[in-house]
């Protein structure tokens, strides 16, 4: 319930971040740019999720990290100008890719893989990411609130601040869900710190390093970008951009259940790839799309596949590190993923000043089928335990 609380929030904020951006007087290559801030706060916090999460005390931190959350909607819905607004992405606990960023994740994939049962943990990481994209569908739903409030589509940032102080709204929610966790999802580490075996260092320096180059991709056609996009190209999409992004939503989150079953029956490394190409494939050919149509169909089928590979991707992680170490492991793959994602909308600013609107599309797609091929060479003798 709190995953699918918060994102809730992240899917409209995904939506509309950008657009409020812009409206708060940032121009296009600025507003790409920024969108990177958020994910370069939150690489730091997962640096610390790592060090400190199991120590600290996973419920707690939860706690923390739902305040913050509070915080940065509160800054942003009362943010005057375009450098206020960007000052409240710093705080690390908004989300311009529309999905889960934040520290978090690395908590709570832990708690996750601890709680499920034995042999069934690909399943339980299947329906937790289900329920989060069936919230951040939602949330794009929501995010057409303003529109239909105001009887037409926004032209400034006013009728936006609202969506931003119901985000802080939601933040005080996941906070307060947090204190009812139950105590067996604390590890019992209240002292020391267990650091990753040589075996488990070098397969998370290895994977870590693949994520990144992923992740980076993905920082080049992040939500918040692909929104701005159709807002800019195809002026017939803005009535209809939270529509699109829920569409997209409940896609994704049902491809989670299809992903499950994939990686019971074919394998965990094998559905990771190959459902991730053909979905790089369709993201590289939207700018090609002759309409709004054609390219809203080839985005919605990209949708469709580009998310199979998450719970896959996170169960196959567990599996390859020992019970102990997973906390550790989680932050040290999500620091790099939100590093090197935040390095993705600031190239892409510059990337977008260069050569246009429709280049990131094709650098994203690229870097990630490079990823696929590279991470299945260097992991497909590699076997998790207990899937």
């Amino acid at each position: 319930m709190n995953r699918a609380v918060r994102t809730f929030g992240y899917g409209f904020t995904g939506v509309l971040l950008g657009i409020y951006l812009f409206f708060l007087g940032g121009g296009p290559e600025a507003v790409v740019a920024s969108l990177g801030i958020s994910l370069a706060t939150g690489a730091g916090l997962n640096v610390l999720v790592g060090l400190y999460a199991d120590r600290f005390g996973r419920r707690r931190a939860m706690v923390l990290f739902g305040l913050l959350m509070a915080a940065a909607g509160l800054f942003l819905g009362l943010a005057p100008n375009f450098p206020m607004a960007v000052g409240a992405l710093a705080l690390g606990a908004t989300s311009p890719t529309g999905t889960e960023v934040s520290p978090f994740l690395s908590v709570e994939q832990s708690i996750v893989a601890e709680v499920a049962r034995s042999g069934r943990r690909t399943r339980a990481f299947a329906l937790y990411n289900l329920l989060g994209s069936l919230g951040a569908a939602a949330g794009a739903l929501a995010s057409g609130v303003p529109t239909l409030l105001l009887g037409t589509v926004p032209t400034t940032p006013d009728p936006l601040r609202p969506m931003f102080f119901l985000y802080s709204v939601l933040g005080f929610l996941a906070a307060g869900i947090a204190t009812q966790l139950p105590a067996d999802v604390e590890i019992g580490l209240a002292q020391d710190r267990v650091p990753l075996s040589q075996a488990s260092r070098t397969r998370v320096a290895r994977i870590s390093g693949l994520f990144a180059v992923d992740s980076f991709a993905g920082g080049f056609v992040i939500q918040s970008f692909v929104s701005f996009w159709f807002f800019t190209t195809y002026p017939e999409s803005r009535e209809v951009l939270g529509v699109v992004f829920f569409a997209a939503g409940i896609l994704t989150a049902f491809s989670f259940l299809v992903a499950a079953r994939l990686g019971e029956r074919f394998g965990l490394l094998e559905t990771m790839v190959f459902t991730h190409v053909p979905s790089n494939v369709l993201l590289i050919l939207v700018p090609f799309a002759p309409g709004f149509v054609p390219a809203l169909a080839l985005y919605l089928g990209r949708m469709a596949l580009s998310q199979m590979d998450v719970p896959t991707r996170q169960a196959f992680l567990a599996g390859i590190v020992d019970r102990e170490e997973r906390t550790a492991a989680n932050a040290a793959t999500n620091t790099a993923r939100n590093i090197s994602q935040a390095a993705g909308p600031f190239s892409s600013g510059a990337v977008v000043s260069a050569l246009g609107l429709a280049a990131p599309f094709f650098i994203g797609g690229g870097l990630k089928i490079l990823y696929d091929v590279s991470i299945y060479a260097a992991f497909r003798r590699v076997e998790p335990t207990d899937v």
